[in-house]
């Protein structure tokens, strides 16, 4: 491999990077000099190579001969998942082209993955389909299952790149997308476009990609929330309840703030309602601003939509080894649209959220500027 250094060494380890740097020939004698001498290293190029239209016919051209065992069966495995995606070679050509037959689902929904919901219960999804010209097609799916599809777009690159960007974001302690299962995606991104509100259509590549990603008999279909809830099931539901109210006043549960009209006409009330009034008789008026705020935002809240937002935060819970915490959230969830107490102490904890920096104004009475401080005559 001395003679191929030069052209290896640009790459620094890039595998599509290395089949640019490289001819068909000199990549298929580094293929199998690394499926002989380095197996170990072999499969995450057989992998990225088997994403590449130039890669993966190098692996069918490639010839068994002269390949130590090991590689020849991670060879042989390779070419089997070729298969098995409807991709064969071409008979009669001395360097093997890529025929594709029917596609099978595997290789038009090659990879999903999603992400963690933020503080409205807004979350990407994403989903790759095999391109017709080559390459890999990447769907970036914005979306909330309150405020429907807030931003669908496609991208297209080559799957090396592609698988790179999503290896990028589902690596290391800053993880942010986990796989996910295709169908459960696409369920759960269905269910979100049947709450579009009929002042913000659709996006339009949405629309044009409706019929074949997320067509209604999804509707059947599990979500990812909905998987974690026939893996775990609920547990008790006291201290669970106790734990995710905890997890909601400090802020790392929620809170799914209403509408800033509300948010904003609250605020004016619970300032009129204070105005002129010291200690315990500020402190008891500000009690009962948090009740009536309480009773306002159970009015305005969908339970149901709360309990689908806790079932989709345990599917990553769960993913990320949480069980436990993950069986706290389907518990709470299951309770929520039954269990009227249930609801307010949930629906009191994301108002301490929602209105935590207001309430500690609220509860200090400034010194006006005119008052003598302690000390002056």
């Amino acid at each position: 491999m001395a003679d191929l250094a030069d052209q290896i060494r640009p790459a620094n380890g890039d595998p599509s990077r290395l089949l640019e740097e490289l001819g068909t020939t000199e990549a298929g004698q580094l293929l199998a000099w690394i499926l002989s001498e380095q197996p170990a290293d072999a499969a995450e190029l057989l992998e990225a190579w088997g994403e590449d239209d130039a890669g993966v016919a190098i692996l069918l051209a490639l010839p068994d001969d002269g390949i130590a065992k090991p590689g020849r069966k991670l060879l042989r495995k390779a070419r089997h998942r070729l298969r098995s995606q409807g991709i064969a070679a071409a008979g009669g050509e001395s360097v093997a082209t890529v025929k594709r037959s029917v596609v099978s689902a595997n290789d038009r929904w090659q990879a999903a993955h999603l992400s963690s919901p933020d503080f409205r219960g807004a979350r990407m999804g994403y989903l790759v389909d095999s391109h017709p010209a080559g390459g890999a097609r990447l769907f970036e799916i914005r979306f909330d299952e309150g405020r429907g599809i807030l931003d669908f777009k496609i991208y297209s690159a080559g799957r090396s790149k592609v698988r790179g960007f999503l290896r990028s974001l589902t690596e290391g302690a800053g993880q942010r997308l986990f796989e996910v299962d295709r169908d459960a995606l696409r369920a759960l991104v269905w269910r979100a476009s049947q709450a579009q509100p009929d002042d913000r259509p659709l996006p339009t590549s949405f629309v044009e990609w409706r019929t074949r990603l997320f067509s209604d008999e999804l509707e059947k279909v599990s979500t990812p929330g909905g998987l974690a809830r026939e893996a775990l099931g609920a547990g008790e539901l006291a201290p669970s309840l106790e734990t995710l109210v905890q997890e909601v006043k400090n802020g790392s549960l929620g809170p799914w703030p209403p509408t800033t009209s509300l948010v904003s006409e609250w605020m004016d009330r619970g300032r009129e309602a204070v105005e002129g009034l010291e200690g315990e008789a500020r402190a008891t008026r500000i009690e009962s601003w948090i009740d009536e705020i309480t009773v306002s935002l159970q009015e305005a809240t969908d339970d149901v939509l709360i309990s689908r937002h806790l079932d989709e935060l345990a599917w990553v819970r769960w993913q990320a080894g949480l069980e436990g915490e993950a069986q706290r959230l389907l518990t709470v969830s299951s309770a929520l649209s039954t269990d009227s107490g249930v609801s307010k102490a949930f629906t009191r904890a994301r108002v301490e959220s929602l209105f935590a920096p207001y309430l500690a104004d609220l509860r200090v009475i400034e010194q006006s500027a005119l008052d003598p401080e302690d000390g002056d005559d």
